[in-house]
């Protein structure tokens, strides 16, 4: 269960004793909705996912901390790494005493990086070798890391109702405010479901919906373009990964391969 679902329910001070009590009481509320268990081939996915997830962020404060440094003597670097390392082997201004700290934070950029790589190489092979995933890949704007994401939540259809639980299990739909009857539907939920994985879909999804043809090919394909002049970019790229969740439920529910529909 979500910690902050079950916070309600937990009265007077925070212990052990009242936090069990207070899950007790939410375990057996009719509304309330449960995390689903992973299997050993999702946990492995979450993992790597998680780890590459934590090493790249690392690597950025690592980086920014050297930009940082350059910077109070009057030494500016672009954002690329590419400029960062070439900074890093040349010869520099910086005072003599600073050298030996510039080689330790050079030898902990370098093995951060390496890594990093590693983890992407394992990562990329696993889905490379995973029959779930590489049928995942196939919908628009999913990529390696976005099918993993997919699969490590997604592969035990039994948890989700239908396309529509496995998308709000994600946090792609939109909150509802309602009162008086009226209903009034919302943004998404930035925070909750899976940020991480919704994060990775949209981009992907916003790297397909920039470089789609002026003349569509598919179905979907027309779909976004209409959905782009009537709602804007972003918008339809949350409407994309919602389809796309649906859809990858819909295919790991029923063993089947994306087809998608020509014009």
């Amino acid at each position: 269960m979500s910690p902050k679902h079950v916070k309600p329910y937990i009265s007077k001070q925070k212990t052990d004793a009242n936090d069990a009590i207070g899950i007790a009481i939410a375990a057996i509320q009719p509304n309330m909705s449960f995390s689903p268990v992973k299997n050993i081939e999702q946990q492995i996915l979450q993992t790597l996912t998680v780890s590459r997830k934590f090493l790249d962020k690392q690597l950025t404060q690592l980086g920014n901390h050297i930009r940082a440094l350059f910077y109070e003597y009057g030494i500016t670097i672009s954002r690329s790494k590419r400029a960062l390392k070439r900074v890093l082997t040349e010869r520099n201004d910086l005072p003599e005493i600073l050298l030996p700290l510039l080689s330790v934070l050079k030898a902990q950029y370098q093995h951060i990086e390496q890594s990093l790589n590693d983890v992407t190489k394992n990562l990329e092979l696993l889905v490379s070798q995973n029959e779930q995933c590489q049928r995942v890949i196939a919908l628009e704007g999913v990529g390696v890391l976005g099918a993993a994401g997919l699969i490590a939540s997604l592969s035990q259809t039994k948890h989700f109702k239908n396309g529509r639980c496995a998308s709000v299990y994600l946090g792609v739909t939109p909150k509802q405010f309602s009162s008086g009857g009226k209903t009034v539907m919302l943004g998404i939920d930035k925070c909750a479901g899976d940020k991480q994985l919704k994060s990775c879909l949209f981009l992907g999804a916003l790297s397909y919906i920039s470089n789609l043809p002026e003349k569509p090919k598919t179905l979907k394909q027309q779909w976004l373009l209409r959905l782009v002049a009537r709602s804007g970019v972003k918008r339809a790229c949350i409407a994309l990964v919602n389809k796309n969740i649906r859809t990858a439920w819909a295919m790991l529910k029923q063993g089947t391969n994306y087809q998608p529909a020509m014009i």
